[in-house]
């Protein structure tokens, strides 16, 4: 049953008798409102897709649906569904494949901890989550049970605590989004060996210490080509909806699609994921084959400090890098000019130092170049896309100068010699005591005249 992209209105009813047969329920982007009935689960046991995201359903989901055995696909995204989800949602459904619960009003961390997160698991997005309670707590040890995840986005909710030293079994991991959280602690050393991670955000937190240096470690983004990207097999693992389903429901801030070939519903059918990553200060959603160029690191808005790792120049195939509104210090690395495929590179509101190197220029596809509220010195860059860029890229840098900021860089002008006022001053000085001494000559002669006439 297909009835997305309508405007249905009023409640959801269900049938007065079992529906053994439908297995497919689709009811996205329409206005349906109200609560899901308690029965829908056993009214509905066979159902294999559900759909039923951007409506204004609200209440808690029913613990019914556990009842649905054979559950591969469900999205439940943008709506107003709250409370904890019950225990025995997943209890059933032990090949659910993809799960998306964002921008809902979901609260409490058992509605996590309490879900029998099964190993066939491969996208769950549980991201904003922020009202009334929220998604809150630790991030939770039950993630750890799926080692297929390929995409894991708890973006904005109130996760606190430090990132897990377990992230590491997620070894299929793609996309990692941890952002918009409270997460404290050090980024640690197990982030590292996600080694085919292609989308890390980990910003607006409280994370702090430096940059691990192992980050070169990210094989995806050095040696992969992202043109094979689409070849990338998951069998039995596939992730995503029927092609013709194509939900269109946003998973990250830049979505990440991936096809693959599985035999998940209806044999070998076309798969996909999305994901939203921000680049170039927007939060965009990229769908088909131009996802698969999509990679980006954001460290953004966190308590990070030391120097940049040159290490991060080995990630060849990078696109976007945040480092932004943290503490960091030292010297922009050379090793970025080989980030060859950058489009966006931020390192506003740090405490970099030095020279802008000039071997940045080889930066081609550099659209996004934003220095600010530095302490960076030397000549502005004006060559290739740098010449693109203007004075808000540099400002708040003292040391910077070029003509894009209308400041000269040329040190050997001699500047004009200072007015000596006090020379000024004695010559006026010796031109009034040449008048008086005038006057005075001729008021004595006039003198010396008149005596010798009365002689």
């Amino acid at each position: 049953m297909h009835l997305m992209n309508n405007s249905f209105t009023g409640t959801f009813q269900l049938p007065n008798f079992n529906h053994y047969k439908l297995a497919e329920l689709e009811i996205s982007s329409n206005n349906i409102t109200g609560q899901l009935p308690k029965e829908f689960g056993l009214v509905l046991s066979n159902l294999q897709y559900i759909g039923m995201s951007r409506n204004s359903f609200h209440g808690n989901v029913p613990s019914s649906i556990g009842e649905v055995k054979g559950l591969l696909y469900m999205d439940l995204s943008n709506n107003n569904f709250s409370g904890m989800l019950p225990g025995s949602m997943l209890g059933n459904g032990t090949d659910l494949s993809c799960l998306y619960l964002s921008n809902n009003n979901f609260s409490g961390m058992t509605s996590v901890d309490s879900l029998n997160i099964n190993v066939h698991l491969s996208v769950l997005d549980i991201s904003n989550n922020y009202y009334q309670n929220s998604l809150s707590g630790s991030i939770p040890h039950v993630l750890s049970r799926s080692p297929n995840f390929v995409v894991l986005d708890l973006r904005d909710n109130k996760f606190t605590g430090n990132i897990p030293s377990w992230i590491n079994q997620l070894s299929k991991l793609r996309v990692l989004s941890l952002g918009g959280n409270a997460l404290r602690g050090h980024i640690p050393n197990q982030l590292c060996q996600l080694r085919i991670v292609s989308i890390m955000d980990l910003s607006h937190n409280l994370l702090f210490g430096s940059i691990p240096s192992c980050f070169n470690n990210f094989s995806i983004l050095k040696n992969m080509s992202f043109g094979n990207m689409g070849a990338y097999n998951f069998g039995s693992e596939s992730v995503g909806p029927p092609k013709f389903f194509n939900p269109d429901h946003p998973l990250y801030n830049a979505t990440l699609e991936f096809e693959a070939t599985d035999s998940l519903l209806h044999g070998s059918s076309s798969r996909t994921i999305q994901v939203e990553f921000e680049m170039k200060y927007r939060y965009d959603s990229y769908k088909g084959d131009i996802i698969k160029q999509v990679a980006g690191i954001d460290l953004s808005c966190n308590e990070l400090t030391g120097s940049i790792p040159p290490e991060i120049g080995d990630l060849h195939e990078i696109r976007s890098l945040n480092l932004s509104h943290n503490h960091l210090s030292g010297f922009i690395p050379i090793s970025f000019s080989n980030l060859k495929s950058l489009e966006s590179l931020d390192l506003a509101n740090n405490n970099l130092s030095g020279e802008i190197p000039s071997q940045l220029v080889e930066l081609n596809f550099l659209e996004i170049f934003d220095v600010s509220n530095n302490n960076l010195s030397g000549k502005i860059l004006d060559k290739g896309q740098f010449g693109t860029f203007d004075e808000s890229s540099y400002r708040g840098n003292p040391g910077l100068c070029g003509p894009i900021i209308n400041k000269s860089c040329n040190t050997d002008e001699v500047p004009p010699p200072p007015s000596n006022d006090k020379e000024e001053e004695k010559e006026d000085e010796g031109g009034v005591d040449m008048v008086w001494f005038y006057w005075s000559f001729s008021a004595s002669y006039v003198t010396i005249l008149l005596g010798d006439g009365r002689a």
